[in-house]
């Protein structure tokens, strides 16, 4: 029987041409003995670049885009939101693709700031031992004091085992029997934390004790972390290091030779230029950074926190 990979992403019209440089990386790298079937949720492309990016589709690549807001609003727990609470569900369309997406009972979600140098069918088939979803331990945030501390005291969990939601391995029918969107939901009804991170957060405080550890190289981050990494599988270019804000970054000859191919990029190099040429926009994006360190500090001290409520009612992770 032929074995079909599903691979999910969430994508704004401005981050097209990322996903279209991803899918391209895919496409590359992936055995060509299986089939994907690529998931884009969306609540708003254009029509130029849904054009663009289903010309990536060809034999035994499928490229589906589907309205996110509107298949939410269908699911039960959702129904009784205003359109304004729906949207801002959007965010967190990873707790929800278990449920929206019944015929899969194991998935690919990834980010799309990304490029993947291997073949993706091997994650697919990395075994999980029952464990609700697979990830990589977040090397990025472990010199930066405020995460760390705010990911203990916070969060709740052990910063060396907090993972990055940039790319996840997801044990679909595992989660619909733990009811992943289900007991979201109720988190956020009746807490409604905040968070830096907030998806990221959630995931890791909900799911700690059902994560299964991928190989750093599925998603290995342009930093201290990737330096005795001699052929990452995937390269995720997250927040200060993306080829298109910066003059250069580690492998960024790899995402501007996908970007080419996608497409997309001269468009790509257009936006990097005008973005180094001004001062005002660099300025803003570092002030970006800073305000999710402030914020990591301020809500450490916090007396609501997801460690304060998981200690007090353990049966609010999904394992234990």
């Amino acid at each position: 029987m032929e074995t079909t990979i599903p691979i999910f992403f969430s994508v704004s019209d401005a981050s097209s041409p990322f996903v279209a440089t991803a899918i391209t990386s895919i496409k590359d790298n992936a055995s060509k003995d299986l089939t994907y079937h690529i998931h884009i949720l969306t609540d708003g492309i254009s029509e130029r670049n849904r054009r663009k990016i289903s010309r990536l589709a060809g034999e035994g690549f499928r490229i589906e885009f589907c309205p996110l807001s509107e298949r939410l609003s269908a699911l039960e727990g959702v129904k009784k939101l205003g359109p304004g609470d729906i949207a801002s569900l959007s965010g967190y369309f990873r707790f929800f693709i278990p449920e929206l997406f019944p015929q899969w009972d194991k998935a690919i979600c990834l980010d799309t700031d990304l490029v993947v140098c291997g073949d993706i069918s091997r994650l697919y088939r990395e075994r999980m031992g029952g464990k609700l979803l697979g990830a990589v331990v977040d090397g990025s945030i472990q010199r930066v004091g405020p995460f760390v501390c705010y990911i203990e005291e916070y969060v709740g969990v052990d910063p060396h085992n907090y993972v990055n939601a940039g790319v996840l391995l997801l044990n679909c029918k595992r989660l619909r029997e733990v009811d992943l969107s289900g007991r979201f939901l109720e988190w956020m009804g009746r807490y409604g934390l905040d968070a830096v991170a907030p998806d990221q957060d959630y995931l890791n405080a909900l799911c700690r004790y059902g994560i299964h550890y991928l190989d750093p190289d599925w998603n290995a981050m342009p930093s201290e972390c990737m330096q005795d990494m001699d052929e990452p599988q995937i390269i995720h270019f997250n927040l200060s290091s993306r080829p298109w804000l910066n003059e250069t970054v580690p492998y960024d000859e790899l995402f501007w030779k996908y970007a080419a191919l996608s497409g997309y990029g001269h468009e790509i190099r257009a936006l990097r230029r005008a973005f180094l040429q001004d001062p005002e926009a660099r300025e803003k994006y570092k002030e970006g950074i800073t305000r999710l360190i402030r914020m990591a500090g301020r809500l450490t001290g916090s007396e609501v926190s997801f460690r304060s409520l998981i200690q007090a009612h353990q049966a609010l992770r999904l394992c234990s």
